[in-house]
């Protein structure tokens, strides 16, 4: 896949989704329980007038819509998967999930959507080899540095 973009930080990698996402009216999340929600959550904040949608894992028939509330986003009630734009979160592709290429290849043929989005963080889609075997229209990918300070005792 070539480069069509750089960011830096949280706000750019949120503003970036945002702008990937402008022109699309429903967008549909596709990720690991419990690890890929908060990730969900924190994307879709900046694109909470859409209407949003998460499905765990490979059941399409759990998903859930995401509405916002008094304390951000949170999970509703029960949706269609189908989307203009899919978005499948890198959890979908670590080791210990437990999904092959082919069995979210299996996954995208079975819900509509026109565009398939890739989010991941340090190149996992990359790593398991997702960005030859998936169809997929664009790839965000976010490389994490920090360190910690503090006493030593």
């Amino acid at each position: 896949m070539e480069k069509l973009a750089d960011f830096h930080g949280l706000g750019g990698m949120l503003n970036s989704f945002r702008d990937l996402v402008q022109e699309d009216r429903k967008i549909t999340f596709v990720g690991s329980p419990g690890f890929c929600t908060p990730f969900v959550l924190f994307l879709g904040y900046p694109i909470r007038n859409k209407e949003m949608v998460f499905v765990p894992g490979l059941d399409k028939e759990r998903a859930r819509r995401i509405k916002p509330t008094d304390y951000g986003l949170e999970l509703g009630e029960a949706s269609s998967a189908d989307a203009d734009t899919l978005v499948v979160l890198g959890g979908m592709a670590m080791p210990k999930i437990g999904v092959s290429a082919e069995e979210m290849a299996d996954f995208l043929r079975a819900v509509p959507h026109r565009r398939l989005i890739g989010v991941c963080f340090m190149g996992i889609f990359e790593k398991a080899g997702w960005c030859q075997k998936l169809p997929f229209d664009i790839v965000m990918n976010t490389t994490l540095d920090g360190d910690i300070s503090g006493q030593r005792k």
